[in-house]
C-alpha cells in the first residue's frame, strides 16, 4: 500500500512539471496586446515573460481582472485592461497542398497540424516578419506569410428548402455555428472538396456547396413541396459486417425495398466473409473502410495504402468484385490519401451518431430532422440500437416520398 501511495504522489508531481506549452485550448479565442505587458505566472507574483505591444494571444480563460493566455511557447496570466478584441481578416490558402502551423514564429517553432490548400483561415496582426498568426477551427498559431492570399467573393443564394448547417471547418463532424435559411444571399469566398466557406451578418464558416446556388437562378421555395421527380437519399453503414446485426438490416432493408451501401472493415469480412456476400447478393453497394479501421492521417504513406489495398483485395476475393466506394475511418483524410484511391472518396451530409448515443429515438429524430433529396445518412451495423431505429426511419422517409438508393447513384446527380 505505501508503495502504491509513493507511486501515485510521484505520478502527481510529475504531470505538475509536464510541458505546459502544447497547443492551444479548445474553443480559446484571439486578443491583442495593446501595450507591452508581463506575463505572470499563477501566483500572479512573478513574472515569467514580457509580452510586445499588438502581438496575438489565444485566451484559455478569462476571469474579471485577469485572464490566462498562451503566447507561443508561454502561458500565463495577463490583466485584462491590457488586452482587447480585434476583427480577423479572411485569407485563402494557396501555393502548394498544405502548410505547417507552428506554435510559434521561430524557426523550429513546434508543429501544430496543417492547413490545406484552398481553405480558408483568420489572419491575426502580428509583428513577425515572416509569419503570419492564423485560425482555423480550434488550431491557432504561425503560418508562413507566403502561405496565403486575398480570396475573391462570388454572390450565392441558399438553395435548399430547409436551409444549412454552418460549421468551424471543412467537416461535417466539426463544431456547429449556426444555422442559414432557405434563400439566404452569401458572400463566398471558397469552394473546395464539397465545402465552401461564406460569410454572413450573422456568422461565417463552412457549408455544403452543392446546396449554394448563384444569385441568378431562381432559388427553391424554403417549405417543402412535391415534386415529379423522385426524392433520392443513400443510407450508408459502416464498420461490418455484424454476425447478428447486418442480417437484421438486411431484412429491414429488403421490406421496403430499399438499396445501401456498407462500407466494410477488411478484418470483419475475413471473420463474416458470409454475410458480406449476403449483403452484396441484396444487390446493396460495398465500400472500403479499411482493413482495422485505422486513422490513415496518422500513418506512413505506405502503411495507409496497405489498409486500402489489402481491404480491396479481401472484398475482391469474398464477392468476386471490386469495392465501388471509399470512405476514410473518423472523416480523416488528405491529399494523398486521395491520390491513393481509385475509387470516390465518400462522406456523409448527416451523421446519427448512432455509435456515441446508442438511441433509436435519436437516431430517428437526427434523420427526421436533416433529411433532403441527396443526403448520404451515416448509421453503424454493428450496434443494435442502429436496427432498432432503422424500421421507422424507413417508414417514415418512404411516407416522405424518398427513394432509397446507393451512394454512387446520389453523386452522379
Amino acid at each position: 500500500m505505501k508503495k502504491l501511495i509513493f507511486c501515485a504522489v510521484i505520478m502527481v508531481l510529475f504531470s505538475l512539471y509536464l510541458p505546459r506549452h502544447s497547443s492551444a485550448a479548445t474553443n480559446a479565442n484571439i486578443k491583442m496586446t495593446t501595450n507591452k505587458s508581463e506575463l505572470f505566472d499563477d501566483s500572479l507574483q512573478l513574472v515569467i515573460h514580457e509580452l510586445p505591444q499588438n502581438v496575438p494571444v489565444i485566451v484559455l480563460e478569462e476571469q474579471e481582472q485577469w485572464s490566462k493566455v498562451q503566447y507561443k511557447e508561454q502561458i500565463g496570466y495577463i490583466n485584462n485592461e491590457l488586452l482587447t478584441t480585434v476583427q480577423a481578416k479572411y485569407m485563402l490558402v494557396h501555393s502548394k497542398a498544405d502548410w505547417p502551423i507552428y506554435l510559434s514564429d521561430a524557426q523550429q517553432g513546434q508543429l501544430l497540424g496543417r492547413i490545406y490548400l484552398n481553405s480558408i483561415v483568420e489572419v491575426f496582426p502580428s509583428n513577425s516578419p515572416n509569419y503570419i498568426f492564423i485560425r482555423y477551427g480550434h488550431l491557432a498559431g504561425y503560418v508562413d506569410k507566403q502561405a496565403v492570399v486575398d480570396p475573391s467573393t462570388k454572390k450565392k443564394i441558399v438553395n435548399d428548402p430547409k436551409g444549412l448547417i454552418v460549421r468551424t471547418t471543412a467537416s461535417p463532424s466539426s463544431d456547429i455555428l449556426g444555422h442559414l435559411a432557405a434563400n439566404t444571399e452569401v458572400a463566398m469566398l471558397t469552394n473546395f472538396n464539397g465545402w465552401a466557406f461564406v460569410t454572413t451578418k450573422e456568422f461565417s464558416g463552412y457549408v455544403l456547396a452543392s446546396s449554394l446556388k448563384n444569385t441568378t437562378t431562381k432559388p427553391l421555395p424554403p417549405n417543402n413541396t412535391t415534386s415529379n421527380k423522385t426524392k433520392k437519399i443513400a443510407l450508408t453503414f459502416d464498420d461490418g459486417p455484424h454476425p447478428k446485426v447486418t442480417l437484421q438490416i438486411l431484412e429491414i432493408l429488403e421490406k421496403y425495398n430499399a438499396k445501401a451501401t456498407f462500407f466494410v472493415v477488411g478484418n470483419e469480412v475475413q471473420k463474416n466473409p458470409k454475410i458480406l456476400k449476403s449483403v452484396a447478393d441484396a444487390g446493396h453497394e460495398i465500400g472500403n473502410h479499411t482493413y482495422n479501421h485505422t486513422k490513415l492521417t496518422t500513418l506512413p504513406l505506405q502503411k495507409a495504402k496497405l489498409q486500402i489495398d489489402s481491404t480491396d483485395a479481401v472484398i475482391k476475393a469474398t464477392i468476386g468484385r471490386n469495392s465501388t466506394v471509399f470512405r476514410p475511418p473518423y472523416g480523416a483524410y488528405d491529399k494523398t490519401i486521395v491520390n491513393q484511391l481509385k475509387v470516390p472518396n465518400i462522406l456523409w451530409t448527416i451523421d446519427t451518431l448512432d455509435w456515441k448515443h446508442r438511441d433509436p429515438k435519436k437516431t430517428l429524430a437526427t434523420v427526421q430532422k436533416n433529411a433532403r433529396n441527396g443526403s448520404i445518412i451515416l448509421m453503424h451495423d454493428i450496434h443494435q440500437t442502429t436496427a432498432d431505429a432503422l424500421d421507422p426511419i424507413l417508414a417514415t422517409l418512404q411516407e416522405q416520398g424518398y427513394e432509397f438508393v446507393t451512394v454512387s447513384e446520389i453523386i452522379k446527380k
